[in-house]
């Protein structure tokens, strides 16, 4: 027992200088740890974590048994620490063998750091999107606006005259009615996407889709683009529809800005659909001539832009990347077809 003490002692040398917190368990239980470790966990002492069984702060992320973890080679779980909080972690577990006993070696890398930039970055593109928003929003409301701005002169001018009778009163202030309801619904789809989703809600890729086509069509008209969408019905899931939204928006205005700065005629940007039993797919394509192969690969990297024309902060497609692949929910991929660019998102239907 006292060689297998010293053998720990040495390696307590090693492990106390590491970075990553590491954690050292006998037949389910705590048996040693690391500083870095009880920072992580907010502990000052090791004797308040040995002997306790590892399960009391290794928290698994899924349905499998903290011991099926040791058949891979990483797994995302969560710790609880010493105020109850509980912390995104990367686990490695090797086994290894002292004085002829078995223990497991848990490598900890704490990702709370990594998991709020994520969401700052997430945050500062909806936020970058704000300037388009509010042209959408022009767009969408200089039509209505102009309606009820040449009713109300039409009202003026009848009174003026003294001809406004009841009937012609009654219809021209129920046309202003739905211009106005009509903005006023447009203000909700726009607010809506800056809400936080907190929960999934039983949808369709349909739905959505329609959502993203009636922000986007007014103001792609007025440079001419054509949005077409495909008459295909999908099944309802579970969907966080405002990250879904901001793909979708994402994706077609970076088709709208290639097609703009190339003045490429009869601009045209297609979307369709695709369902089997284990995914939803959204294609969207465009008559843009295409992406470089040179770089077609390089843009879902972050701060990586290929836009002259404008400023562009090469974090859309990346954004677009990361919040489908964070939680599962399912992954993008693009190719050159035929005369444009086809990006294809790919959505799982079990997460």
């Amino acid at each position: 027992m006292q060689d297998i003490n010293n053998n720990f002692l040495d390696l307590n040398e090693i492990i106390n200088n590491s970075i990553e917190g590491i954690l050292i368990i006998q037949n389910g239980f705590i048996y040693n740890m690391n500083q870095s470790l009880l920072d992580i966990l907010g502990y000052e002492k090791k004797s308040d974590l040995i002997g306790n069984l590892a399960t009391g702060i290794l928290i698994p992320t899924s349905k499998e048994k903290f011991i099926k973890y040791n058949s891979k080679f990483f797994q995302e779980i969560s710790l609880m620490t010493k105020n109850g909080d509980i912390i995104p972690v990367i686990i490695k577990i090797k086994d290894i063998s002292v004085a002829n006993t078995i223990y497991k070696i848990v490598f900890i890398l704490d990702l709370s750091d990594l998991k709020e930039k994520e969401k700052m970055v997430l945050h500062q593109s909806k936020h970058s999107a704000m300037g388009e928003m509010i042209s959408m929003i022009a767009h969408q409301w200089r039509q209505p606006l102009s309606y009820v701005s040449s009713m109300l002169s039409r009202i003026k001018l009848k009174n003026n005259m003294g001809n406004v009778d009841k009937e012609f009163l009654n219809n021209i202030l129920d046309e202003m009615n739905e211009y106005i309801q009509y903005m006023s619904n447009t203000i909700d789809d726009f607010r809506n996407f800056f809400s936080v989703d907190t929960k999934k809600k039983l949808t369709t890729l349909n739905e959505i889709v329609f959502i993203v086509y009636k922000m986007l069509n007014k103001s792609f008209a007025s440079h001419n683009i054509k949005i077409e969408v495909q008459n295909f019905t999908l099944s309802k899931i579970g969907l966080f529809k405002n990250e879904l939204t901001q793909i979708l928006l994402n994706i077609l205005n970076n088709a709208k800005d290639v097609l703009v700065e190339r003045n490429i005629q009869n601009s045209t940007i297609r979307i369709s659909f695709y369902e089997d039993k284990d995914c939803q797919k959204i294609f969207i394509e465009d008559n843009a001539k295409g992406i470089d192969e040179k770089i077609i690969m390089n843009i879902f990297n972050p701060y990586f832009s290929t836009k002259t024309t404008k400023n562009g902060s090469g974090l859309g497609l990346y954004i677009c990347k990361t919040i489908l692949e964070k939680d599962n929910l399912g992954t993008i991929k693009v190719e050159n077809i035929n005369n444009g660019a086809l990006f294809t998102v790919i959505i799982n239907k079990k997460i």
